[in-house]
């Protein structure tokens, strides 16, 4: 029977071996770093250690998942029984087991995406608009430790304590939080009762993707641990969420911070192509605080990969192009499933124009960008409907609601109306009731009685629909942009009627979107910071343009400029080796100037085509940095050429 350390060698097996209390793995892309965890854990169950005492985290549900299934692979006693999880679902269920909300004053009751933007917008008047207000929201989520030597805690500021404040009290009205709160929420309350126990008792800890953790998740982490056992794992090459204060410095300064630590570093790649491995170290050597003692090694045994660089003449035509040569990859590789191919790009309205290309062509295709299902007003009011129909007193929801189709999500006759709930202490409802009816006059909230009524006729209309039936009124056909959620919505709707169990299925499918496997027939189109932990055949990054991949914004201060550069560096790095076959890097020379000004685009110069207005733009600047073993750029009628591919095709 096969143990821990059957056909286990080299530096995987010393990882797997070691007694030691602490050890810090620094592994790149494709080393087989979760591999090597894996098997520790096999060999911790092997020598009896209850399996209820390990604890296994990583940084999304779907990367959970994973480890959970890889372990469960491997066989060892007790290996369904581990603790594999996210940090959030674990804060969640320690807050929830010590009924830690109620002493908080606060409701598990997660914002959704469109939610947020209502609260941003409620906040913005006072906080110096919607950009700053976000990022206060941010440093909030990170309990304002922005940077690695910060102490996760209190807001550090007098404006920084009013915006907590005035947050709070938002979300307390609205009965409501944030799902980045959960970490601090659980750290503070953890910190503030040593008496209650109220942490799981762990004898080890393992961490994988420690660079993506910010420094209160790390702070957590650590709580949790105590005097046990921890390993960390990961990469700061592919530190890619700076958005939440999660700094590569996290992972690079570990054994410093931890004397007696003991370094680990894996150091060839069994993912990628050799010549792959190369314009990723490349690419990488151009960051000038990456701490990777030696470059990624190739593995010399493989093949090199199929690598394409295209600059194509509109983005009409890179659309088409693309599409052209999925088809013709999957056509000229029969055997392959088309969850083998993955389109990424920095700008959702890339994708979400390939993906219906692609849709229109036969074939399975769905986009994953952030809640991005729920991103259009169509797709947002119809799941707005759907939560009010079962909870008709949500308030985030009925706030949504209310602010749907006005830019400022109508902040000011909200805050009047909740200023008149608070100083009456009446129940929203009962306030909006009697607005429509009007027995209570507020000035100016004319807009808010429309939508509620609008919302009572809407909610009367569905009161009796269960199943396709109800997801067919909420997304009709016609509601182009809602097409995914409705996809989604009717799947569900095929094995629960019920407008409740419809809610349930779609929330989870929304807020834990779990990634189907390359063994499927979804080609999946996505966002660069989603492909993190996935590997396929064929890998197009498309829309790689200057001004959108980097993108940098001139108004922020030098320092802040150069971080997000080198952020986008290993962004850019973390997606050219998800590829194991074909790699094709992708941009358009012009778009229409609309398209430009929303994507971010560096314009070169404008011209006018029928009368409609273009930008022409450049390749993104890191192309320079990836070295010699990078192809020469073609043109789009170049590489249909290549191929094979007639220009008539498109």
């Amino acid at each position: 029977m096969p143990t821990w350390d059957t056909d286990l060698r080299g530096v995987h097996r010393e990882v797997a071996a070691d007694p030691g209390r602490l050890l810090h793995v620094l592994a790149g892309p494709g080393t087989g770093k979760t591999f090597a965890m894996m098997r520790r854990v096999a060999r911790l169950l092997e020598e009896d250690v209850s399996p209820d005492k390990i604890l296994v985290v990583s940084f999304t549900r779907t990367a959970a998942r994973d480890l959970r299934e890889q372990l469960e692979q491997l066989g060892p006693p007790g290996a369904c029984d581990v603790r594999a999880t996210t940090l959030h679902a674990l804060c969640f269920s320690i807050l929830g087991t010590q009924q830690a909300f109620n002493f908080t004053l606060r409701t598990p009751r997660p914002l959704l995406s469109y939610e947020i933007d209502c609260l941003e917008a409620d906040l913005a008047g006072q906080f110096g608009g919607k950009k700053k207000t976000n990022r206060l929201l941010q440093a909030y989520e990170a309990a304002w430790a922005r940077l690695q030597h910060d102490v996760p805690g209190y807001a550090p500021t007098e404006a920084e304590r009013r915006f907590e404040a005035a947050l709070l009290t938002w979300l307390r009205f609205y009965r409501a939080m944030l799902i980045g709160e959960l970490v601090p929420l659980t750290l503070h309350f953890l910190r503030a009762n040593p008496a209650l126990n109220a942490a799981p008792e762990f004898d080890h800890v393992l961490v994988d993707e420690f660079q993506d953790l910010n420094k209160a998740d790390q702070s957590l982490v650590h709580l949790l641990t105590g005097e046990s056992s921890l390993l960390v794992i990961g990469d700061d090459n592919q530190s890619i969420y700076r958005f939440r204060h999660a700094n590569p410095e996290g992972i690079r300064t570990f054994p410093e911070e931890f004397p007696g630590t003991v370094p680990y570093t894996i150091e060839q790649c069994r993912r990628c192509p050799p010549n792959i491995v190369n314009i990723s170290n490349a690419l990488i050597a151009h960051d000038p605080n990456t701490s990777r003692p030696t470059p990624l090694q190739p593995d010399r045994t493989k093949p090199d990969a199929t690598i394409w660089v295209v600059q194509h003449a509109t983005l009409e035509e890179e659309v088409s192009n693309v599409t052209d040569y999925v088809d013709y990859y999957l056509t000229a590789n029969p055997e392959l499933n088309p969850g083998r191919v993955l389109i990424l790009t920095p700008r959702r309205f890339i994708g979400n124009a390939i993906k219906d290309r692609i849709i229109a062509r036969g074939y399975n295709a769905l986009s994953y960008f952030q809640e991005d299902v729920i991103a259009s007003l169509d797709a947002a009011e119809g799941f707005c409907l759907l939560n009010l129909l079962i909870n008709p007193a949500d308030r985030p929801a009925i706030r949504a609601w209310l602010g749907f189709g006005a830019g400022d999500c109508r902040c000011r006759p909200m805050q009047r109306l909740k200023k008149y709930c608070e100083e009456s202490e009446g129940d929203m409802i009962d306030v909006l009731n009697g607005l429509a009816s009007g027995a209570i006059t507020i000035p100016h909230t004319a807009p808010l009685i429309d939508r509620w009524q609008t919302l009572q006729r809407r909610l009367f209309e569905l009161a009796d629909l269960e199943g396709v039936a109800l997801v067919d009124a909420l997304w009709p056909q016609e509601a182009a942009e809602a097409i995914d959620i409705r996809s989604i919505a009717a799947t569900i709707a095929l094995d629960k009627s019920a407008p409740e169990e419809i809610l349930e299925e779609l929330r989870t499918a929304i807020t834990q979107p779990e990634l189907p496997g390359s063994d499927s027939d979804i080609i999946q189109v996505m966002s660069l910071h989603k492909s993190k932990g996935l590997t396929r055949d064929l890998v197009i990054l498309a829309g790689c343009m200057a001004g959108t991949l980097p993108f940098i914004d001139d108004k922020d201060p030098p320092a802040i400029q150069r971080a997000s550069l080198e952020e986008q560096r290993r962004l850019f790095y973390v997606a050219i080796t998800r590829a194991t076959k074909v790699l094709v890097i992708s941009s358009a020379a012009s778009l229409p100037i609309a398209d430009a000004f929303r994507g971010g685009a560096k314009v070169v110069t404008r011209s006018f085509t029928a009368g409609v207005p273009y930008a022409r733009t450049a390749f993104t600047p890191f192309l320079a940095e990836l070295g010699n073993d990078a192809p020469t750029p073609v043109t789009g009628a170049q590489w249909r050429a290549q191929i094979g591919l007639p220009l008539g095709q498109i």
